[in-house]
């Protein structure tokens, strides 16, 4: 007996939908966003389990927490709806489109096997674009005194005072947070690039021997510039 099963995920709460193997909707019912209430109402669905939902923001956390509880998940790439907003009419839907094998594209998920991997790509890309901004509001600061400046020496440690000395009183203070935040990321990134140092044998270790990877060569994280 198959169960196909279709999620429509919002933040608050979640819609699933049901179909048979032969297409006829059977039952399709509001669940709480919620871990415990979402395996609960999943491991109630008899028969063998198919269960689809679109690729968001919670994607990643939905996956680990209900495939261990089903046959089948798939993350389908997010499409343009038309019409008005249905919650049920769009997870039958998915479930609709899983059974007859219509999804357009699918999204690879492996939490388990990529967890610490993704999150340290994660942190890394967001600590670098604080760091950006942070020294884009720098040069603004100055800019907007009629100090023209231009490369990278306005945030060294070893220049930044005589930098500093150009701005009226008013804006020292403001540089002066500015530089800490600067600071406070860069010193972030240093013990992440360590984090990953100590990590990079097993971790090396892991993608050479995943399809599509094998063993390649893969950039050193030394060898990465730091921000």
């Amino acid at each position: 007996m198959e169960r196909y099963i279709g999620l429509d995920v919002h933040a608050a709460s979640c819609t699933v939908a049901i179909i048979s193997q032969a297409g006829k909707r059977l039952k399709d019912f509001p669940v709480e966003t919620n871990g415990q209430a979402l395996v609960e109402a999943i491991r109630l669905i008899p028969g063998r389990k198919h269960l689809v939902f679109e690729e968001g923001l919670q994607s990643a956390w939905l996956y680990e927490i209900l495939s261990p509880h089903v046959d089948e998940t798939v993350v389908a790439g997010v499409t343009e709806s038309r019409g008005q907003k249905n919650d049920s009419r769009d997870a039958y839907g998915l479930a609709e489109k899983l059974r007859t094998r219509a999804l357009g594209k699918r999204i690879f998920k492996a939490p388990r096997e990529f967890s610490l991997l993704r999150e340290l790509a994660r942190m890394h890309l967001t600590v670098v674009r604080d760091v950006v901004r942070v020294q884009s509001r720098l040069k603004s600061l100055y800019r907007s005194r009629g100090i023209p400046v231009s490369g990278g020496s306005v945030y060294s440690a070893r220049e930044r005072e005589d930098w500093q000395k150009r701005l009226p009183s008013s804006a020292r203070r403001r540089a002066t947070r500015l530089y800490a935040q600067l600071d406070f990321l860069s010193n972030s990134g240093t013990k992440r690039n360590g984090n990953w140092s100590r990590n990079r044998g097993s971790t090396r270790s892991f993608l050479s021997s995943r399809p599509l990877l094998g063993s390649g060569r893969f950039a050193r994280p030394g060898s990465c510039p730091s921000w």
